[in-house]
C-alpha cells in the first residue's frame, strides 16, 4: 500500500474515531437544559419528602405534647382550687410553689404546641405548593425528555453506521497497516493523526522544519512530527467530508 493510500486511511480511522467518541458524548450526556429541568425536578422531590417527613415529625411531637398539656392545666386547677383552700401561710407559700412550678413547664410546652401548630400551617403549605407541578412545566420537561430519546436514537443510529466504516477501513488497510495504527494510537491517542496548522503541528503547536513541511504537503511517505510525534497531514490535500 502506498503512503498516501496509508494516511489517507489513517486520517479517515482518526475522524471516525473522534466522530465515535462526538456521537457516544451525545448519546450518554443529557442536554444542559434537560439536565436543569431534571435537577429542579429532583431538588422539588427531595423538598417534598424532606416536607412530608417534617410533617410527620412535628405531628409525631404534637400527639405526645397534647396529652402532657391537658395534664398540666388539670394540675394547674388543682393547685388553683387548693390555693383557695388553704388556712395558714405555710400551706399558701407551698401550694404557690408548686403552681408556679406547674405554670412554668406548662407554658413552655404551650408555646412549643404554638410553635409546633404554627410550623405545621407552612408545611402543609409548603407541600400543597412542591406536590403541583404546574402543566407548564410538566410540558417542557417532557418536551425536553422526548427531543433527547429522538437524539439518542439518533446518537445511536450514527455509532452503527460508524462502526460499519470503520470496519471498511480496517479491511482496506490490512493487518500490517492496522498494526502500525494501533501502535500509533496506543501512545497517541486520543489524537494520533493530527493535521498541520500552517507550518505547524496542530496538536502540540510546535513549529516544523521547513523541509518537514515540504514533505508533508508531498506526501510521500509517513511524516511525524519531531516534538510530539504524532502522524502529520496537510488538511488541505485531505479535507473532511461535508
Amino acid at each position: 500500500m502506498k503512503a498516501r493510500e496509508q494516511l489517507s486511511g489513517y486520517i479517515a480511522l482518526q475522524r471516525l474515531l473522534d466522530h465515535r467518541t462526538a456521537l457516544k458524548r451525545e448519546r450518554d450526556t443529557p442536554p444542559e437544559a434537560l439536565t436543569t429541568l431534571r435537577t429542579q425536578f429532583a431538588e422539588r422531590h427531595d423538598k417534598l419528602e424532606h416536607a412530608h417527613k417534617r410533617r410527620e415529625s412535628l405531628q409525631g411531637e404534637q400527639g405526645s405534647l397534647q396529652p402532657e398539656v391537658e395534664a398540666l392545666r388539670e394540675e394547674r386547677e388543682h393547685f388553683r382550687k387548693q390555693k383557695s383552700q388553704v388556712t395558714n401561710m405555710k400551706q399558701l407559700s407551698a401550694v404557690v410553689s408548686e403552681l408556679d412550678h406547674v405554670e412554668s413547664q406548662l407554658k413552655a410546652k404551650e408555646d412549643r404546641l404554638l410553635a409546633i401548630w404554627q410550623e405545621l400551617e407552612v408545611t402543609d403549605a409548603d407541600i400543597a405548593t412542591l406536590g403541583e407541578e404546574s402543566h407548564e412545566e410538566r410540558t417542557l420537561r417532557e418536551e425536553a425528555e422526548a427531543a433527547w430519546d429522538v437524539g439518542r436514537k439518533a446518537a445511536e443510529a450514527g455509532l452503527a453506521d460508524v462502526e460499519r466504516e470503520l470496519s471498511n477501513v480496517q479491511r482496506e488497510l490490512g493487518e500490517a497497516g492496522m498494526a502500525s495504527f494501533k501502535k500509533l494510537w496506543a501512545s497517541r491517542k486520543p489524537n494520533a493523526v493530527v493535521p498541520m496548522d500552517g507550518t505547524a503541528c496542530s496538536a502540540c503547536h510546535a513549529d516544523l522544519r521547513p523541509s518537514l513541511v515540504q514533505l508533508v504537503r508531498t506526501n510521500e511517505e509517513l511524516q511525524f512530527c519531531d516534538h510530539c510525534r504524532r502522524l502529520l497531514y496537510d488538511p488541505e490535500k485531505f479535507k473532511a467530508s461535508a
